[in-house]
């Protein structure tokens, strides 16, 4: 793929969105584009922490909400659930998200 084909994917979904190096741990190198010129930038940073691996380009949600729930279950039966709200703006992390417990600011909906 090219530098075209993101500003193309962009100007088709519109601005923000989310840039991402596959493979990455730590959510190197993540970042939002709100422009043409800081997608530009945000893809020559990707393909530098990820050079053989390409580099994902998605719409980004203003707004959204990350929720994670674990549960322990012993013998079939659930025996510890959690709600975990993630600091964090959605999608702008990797595996080393900041996570509150209890949640702060979910509403009742979001936690059915």
């Amino acid at each position: 793929q090219s530098v075209e084909s993101a500003l193309d994917f962009a100007a088709t979904v519109g601005y923000p969105v989310l840039v991402r190096p596959s493979y990455v741990l730590s959510g190197a190198a993540m970042n939002v584009a709100w422009t043409d010129e800081q997608l530009k930038a945000c893809l020559t940073e990707a393909a530098e922490v990820s050079k053989d691996k390409p580099v994902v380009i998605s719409d980004f949600i203003e707004g959204a909400v990350e929720i994670e729930m674990d549960g322990v279950a012993k013998d079939g039966e659930l025996i510890a659930a959690a709600i975990h709200e993630h600091i964090e703006n959605a999608g702008v992390h990797s595996g080393d998200a900041t996570l509150v417990l209890p949640p702060q600011d979910l509403t009742a909906y979001q936690k059915e």
